[in-house]
């Protein structure tokens, strides 16, 4: 598969679900970011494995879920994402990037300079409460052994379509559908304890991959691997 054409994929579901880095210039943001961690805060630990499919592309995306912390991996870009919070309002993160066996950190600090706190729920649930509510509530059945409730609506010219697992809070089915895009995201596997095999960031994985921290990101423009994350940084604060 084209590996430009999976990277295309992977930035339509970010662009689409809402990035975790966008900036969000709201008056109330600090008081909304302390409700959405108090409301993820009780999320049951899990793990799940997703199929993303764009036309005729197809990926795999995959959740880690505990209390404090939230990884991600992605199949077609071959990064994983990890958030850690740290008491109320700072968080962590690490941007792996496996093809070229480098780890960006950005500290709480970082974070904090760069407007980029996470919406803990939307990164907890994939799908932001805030969206569900603008759903229409539709009929339910059982899916992975759990009450699986029908969301549906359009928003900025986007069919929404969506199965939502009420107990794990997360989608089993999504269709995001445009004038010109399809997105289907469809759950695969869900676990209390994810399968050894499941391509998570390890610290024994990433130990001999080149550490860099965002903050030193200025001094290093000139190196090609930041150029890039810095042009994707660029792309993505501009939503």
């Amino acid at each position: 598969m084209n590996a430009n054409k999976l990277l295309v994929l992977a930035m339509a579901l970010s662009g689409l679900l809402g990035s975790a880095q966008a900036h969000e210039a709201h008056a109330d943001h600090a008081a909304h970011q302390a409700q959405s961690a108090a409301a993820s805060a009780a999320l049951q630990p899990l793990a799940a494995r997703y199929e993303l499919k764009s036309g005729d592309l197809k990926t795999g995306w995959y959740l880690w879920r505990a209390a404090d912390s939230i990884e991600t991996a992605d199949l077609a870009t071959g990064q994983n994402n990890i958030w850690q919070r740290l008491g109320q309002n700072d968080y962590s993160y690490r941007r792996v990037f496996n093809k070229d066996q480098r780890v960006v950190e950005y500290s709480p600090g970082e974070i904090r300079t760069r407007h980029a706190a996470p919406d803990w729920s939307k990164l907890a649930s994939i799908v932001s409460p805030q969206l569900l509510g603008t759903l229409r509530r539709g009929a339910s059945k059982t899916q992975f052994g759990q009450k699986s409730v029908r969301y549906s609506g359009t928003i900025n010219d986007q069919k929404i379509d969506l199965w939502w697992l009420e107990k794990s809070q997360l989608p089993a089915q999504l269709l995001i559908a445009g004038h010109d895009h399809r997105l289907e995201m469809r759950l695969r596997e869900i676990h209390d304890q994810a399968p050894a095999d499941w391509p998570r960031a390890t610290e024994d994985k990433v130990a001999s991959y080149g550490l860099i921290d965002a903050a030193d990101f200025g001094d290093m423009e000139s190196d090609p691997f930041v150029a890039r994350v810095m042009h994707q940084e660029g792309h993505q604060h501009s939503h």
